[in-house]
């Protein structure tokens, strides 16, 4: 067999452009980059914060949705939590199989799986909770009180206006 080719190595006597310096053409205002990094920063932060047995957000998230709401359908779940349905049924498997949550049947309606807590999960979600308030305290302070609400308000309407767009 041939031995692939090897590139050679050129050497050239000039410098690479200073960073501050670099053109980042359309990406100077490319909004999306922008939220892949916050979150991507508050996820890190949010690792950090809660330690080893840290949740992954979105399964906090959906834990906390149990914790609060016993015998919350699954449907309920997805819609209150913004997550398609695939994602949720992994979480749930995910905490049944840890000892975090039941799900039951409705006797009113079979299709219908409703989720409740154990009490390792109610603790577990407490604990989280807990050390969660510093993260929500972090992104407060960065964001700024004043700022907060409008902030919210804009995301909010970055999603519904983009999950209308039937463009895409």
């Amino acid at each position: 067999m041939p031995e692939p080719s090897l590139r050679i190595l050129s050497y050239d006597d000039q410098s690479p452009p200073e960073f501050d310096k670099l053109d980042h053409g359309v990406l100077q205002d490319f909004i999306g980059m922008y939220l892949r990094v916050a979150y991507e920063v508050a996820y890190d932060d949010f690792r950090t914060r809660l330690g080893d047995e840290a949740l992954k957000p979105g399964y906090f998230t959906i834990l906390t949705l149990i914790v609060l709401n016993p015998r919350i359908t699954q449907t309920q779940i997805g819609q209150a939590s913004q997550r398609d349905k695939s994602n949720v049924t992994n979480a749930l498997r995910w905490m049944e199989d840890n000892g975090l949550i039941l799900r039951h049947m409705s006797r009113r309606d079979r299709r219908t799986h409703m989720c409740v807590a154990t009490q390792a999960g109610i603790d577990m979600q407490a604990r989280m909770q807990a050390k969660a308030a510093g993260h929500l305290e972090a992104l407060d302070t960065a964001i700024g009180p004043k700022r907060r609400a409008e902030f919210v308000r804009t995301l909010k309407d970055l999603i519904a206006a983009l999950e209308g767009d039937s463009s895409a």
